[in-house]
Order: structure tokens, then sequence, then C-alpha cells
């Protein structure tokens, strides 16, 4: 993504993909693969929705001045979205990929409904949500080719 997206690419390119994983997760789910000892499929999307619905109220706020949770010592941080994670994927339970398919999508769906009319300056590489969108979509590729 060296490219500066608009922020309608931008969008577009959250919602593809985010259904390209659910795509690549339920092929995989088919299959009977894992991602590692602990994620299957399952686990990814739960993941993810969880972040997008915490995103639903996170990035809103930090548009309106508050600052991101973030950590600057990455050990902090990486001890926060491990605890994080453990309680999305907990919070899952037993509920099927679809059902969890169908969290995400609503999730990220919603997001997009909330930065659609936000300003594009917002939109712009520094800006925290052109940077957390570029992320979420680098992650969800990246979670895509593991589940390959």
């Amino acid at each position: 993504m060296a490219d500066i997206l608009s922020k309608a690419q931008l969008l577009q390119d959250l919602a593809d993909a985010y259904e390209q994983l659910i795509a690549t997760a339920t092929t995989a789910a088919q299959r009977g693969a894992r991602q590692s000892a602990t994620w299957g499929p399952r686990e990814v999307v739960a993941h993810l929705a969880g972040w997008e619905v915490m995103a639903t109220v996170r990035v809103p706020a930090v548009v309106a001045g508050m600052a991101p949770l973030e950590f600057d010592d990455e050990a902090q941080q990486a001890v926060m979205n491990d605890a994080i994670n453990a309680t999305i994927v907990t919070m899952a339970g037993d509920q099927s990929l679809d059902a969890v398919c169908a969290i995400l999508r609503r999730a990220y769906q919603r997001d997009i409904e909330n930065l659609k009319p936000l300003d594009d300056r917002f939109f712009r590489p520094g800006e925290y949500v052109y940077e957390r969108t570029v992320s979420v979509i680098e992650h969800c590729h990246e979670h895509g080719q593991e589940l390959l």
C-alpha cells in the first residue's frame, strides 16, 4: 500500500479485505485448516470482529480528540493486544464460523458507515483513521495468507 489512497478507495479496500478474509476463512474451515495450534479460521474471524466492534467506539473517540489507546512501549502494547485478543476469542465461545463471520460483517459495515461522513482530512497519511485503516487492511491480508 505504497500509494496514497483516497477516502473512497480506502473504505472500499477495507470492505474488500474483510470480505476476502471471510471467504478465505470459510474455505480454510471447509478444508479443516488451522492457522496455529490455538487459532483456526473461526478464531481469526472472531479476533478481527472484536477489534472492529471496538473500532466503532474507539475511532469516533479519537476523531473527537481522545488519545488512541496505544502504548509507546512495544512490550506493553503486545501484552495489551494479547489480552484483548484472548478476551475476544473467548467471548466468541462456541459460535459457528458463519455466526462469527456475520458479526464481523456487521461490525466492519457499521465502522465504514461511521467513517463515511468524516472529513477527508482524517484520511491522509499520518492521520489516525488513515493509518489504522491501512493497518487493518494489511492485517486482514496477513491472516488470509496464513489461512491459505
